[in-house]
């Protein structure tokens, strides 16, 4: 905000503030320093974008996030957008008065790897990948995020419910908020169990959004399964893979 960027990053609420979820952002942006990707962000001219609050019927105040963020936009100099978080992308995209070129990262990431600016090792082993509802049936993106886990070397293993059937976290629309406790299964604990059922060779659930990342993380502890699949988020691979070429 301060000086004209290629790159604004929309870092989002949960990227921001939640601690299971900063730690994917923190990657992410040595990711983007390393590659030389020339980005920033709007500090706490952010507002949160918009998207839960609106579906949870909050017109009102969706309006006002929206045209603080809006504003805070026009105070910038930037050439594109980047976001994190498929909520805000998904918002950003369809319901701004910009001109809906706002990238998901893994988009962004797929790009520096094809183009060399950030090189990959090879890892071992398999992985399966949790396609977020608003990165896949929303708006359709299914597979720079998989051309990305098979970069590192990982063999990606498909869960039966994927791509535009895949099944929802349990954080969509505001439900990530709301008190789930009488369930005998929560949507995330079923997905897990999924995966799992794909075999014990399968050892890495893959997610591209902040809040999957908060909602299979808790439901992988709840489900005994935190010893057997390891949540993690695409650009935390990317960095284990970048890692690789350093020791080598």
């Amino acid at each position: 905000r301060k000086e004209p960027v290629d790159y604004l990053w929309f870092v989002g609420d949960h990227g921001s503030f939640d601690p299971r979820a900063t730690d994917v952002s923190q990657t992410v942006a040595r990711l983007m320093a390393g590659a030389d990707v020339d980005f920033g962000i709007l500090y706490d001219g952010e507002r949160n974008a918009g998207n839960d609050v609106r579906r949870a019927g909050e017109e009102g105040l969706f309006e006002m996030l929206r045209d603080a963020n809006v504003e805070a936009f026009e105070a910038a100099s930037f050439r594109r957008m980047f976001t994190t978080d498929p909520h805000s992308l998904n918002t950003l995209r369809g319901e701004y008065p910009t001109d809906g070129d706002v990238l998901h990262y893994t988009a962004l990431l797929d790009d520096l790897v094809a183009s060399g600016k950030i090189e990959l090792g090879p890892l071992s082993g398999k992985a399966t990948y949790h396609d977020p509802c608003y990165l896949g049936r929303y708006q359709d993106e299914y597979d720079a995020p998989r051309r990305l886990i098979r970069a590192t070397g990982l063999e990606l293993v498909e869960m039966g419910r994927c791509r535009e059937n895949s099944f929802c976290c349990g954080a969509g629309g505001g439900r990530i908020w709301m008190d789930d406790s009488g369930l005998e299964e929560r949507p995330a604990e079923n997905r897990i169990r999924e995966a799992v059922a794909l075999g014990d060779d399968v050892r890495f659930f893959v997610v591209s959004c902040p809040k999957d990342m908060v909602m299979y993380s808790d439901a992988v502890k709840t489900t005994g399964y935190e010893d057997r699949l390891e949540v993690v988020d695409i650009a935390q691979l990317i960095e284990r893979a970048t890692q690789v070429v350093s020791v080598g």
